[in-house]
């Protein structure tokens, strides 16, 4: 019985996520494209009303694409297909993460405790002009007590298990602290919970503190994902013509 709820779950929340998205996005749409219409002797605001109303449907559609694909093909074929990965995420890149997560403690473990690994990734380009990955090092703050990272190699901390709140950050040049982002990351008993850290000092691109099956899933391709609509959307078509005659 288990089996089957497990089987019946990505189609089930895949439609009720289509359904949601319809409504909210087809709404929005439709709403949009009727005010524009009613203000359209106003000229560029009515414009502008249909234009977002085209991008918040082109949303949509994309949106209701992916669910729908993960219902028929299932997430790991759709993750596979539609999901690009990380470019520095290579697969030697993988193996060495897995690696590092994978490796014996190096601190010793007492009673109800975990460790908790962070693994800091060298990320250049995510480093403002105040700061450099050659002076610049990780702190990570777990359960409030403040831990300034020697390096960019893995770093244990032994923790009471359970979930634990970790704040992280890279110091500016000038001393003040970069960009801090939080997480609650969960510890086993007497076990590594590991966690990537890809640091930030820009506001404007965010740093992470997430676990590594989150930081390898990639991000959505827009083009394969246009495609697929337009494919799915020109079959429905082709079809209610058929129909029609």
């Amino acid at each position: 019985m288990e089996a089957v709820r497990r089987f019946l779950r990505t189609p089930a929340s895949s439609a009720i996520g289509m359904l949601a998205a319809a409504v909210a996005f087809g709404g929005a749409t439709v709403g949009l494209f009727m005010l524009a219409e009613h203000v359209r002797d106003s000229g560029l605001f009515g414009r502008l009303l249909a234009v977002i109303g085209f991008y918040l449907a082109g949303a949509g559609a994309l949106i209701v694409t992916l669910l729908l694909l993960m219902a028929v093909l299932g997430p790991n074929l759709t993750t596979k297909l539609f999901i690009v990965p990380n470019k520095m995420l290579t697969p030697q890149a993988v193996r060495d993460l897995t690696a590092k997560e994978a490796a014996p403690a190096t601190v010793p473990i007492a009673p109800r405790q975990g460790v908790l690994r962070v693994i800091p990734v060298k990320p250049e380009w995510w480093l403002d002009e105040d700061a450099s990955t050659d002076d610049a090092a990780p702190v990570v703050a777990v359960a409030d007590v403040e831990y300034r990272l020697p390096g960019w190699d893995p770093y244990d901390v032994a923790v009471p298990a359970g979930a634990v709140d970790v704040v992280a950050w890279v110091p500016r040049r000038d001393g003040s602290p970069g960009r801090r982002v939080r997480n609650s990351i969960p510890v086993p008993e007497g076990r590594v919970g590991a966690l990537v850290f890809r640091p930030s000092s820009l506001p404007e691109l965010p740093g992470t503190v997430e676990s590594l099956d989150s930081e390898l899933t990639g991000n959505p391709s827009m083009f394969r994902l246009a495609l697929a609509a337009a494919a799915l959307i020109g079959t429905a078509y082709a079809a209610w013509q058929l129909a029609a005659r």
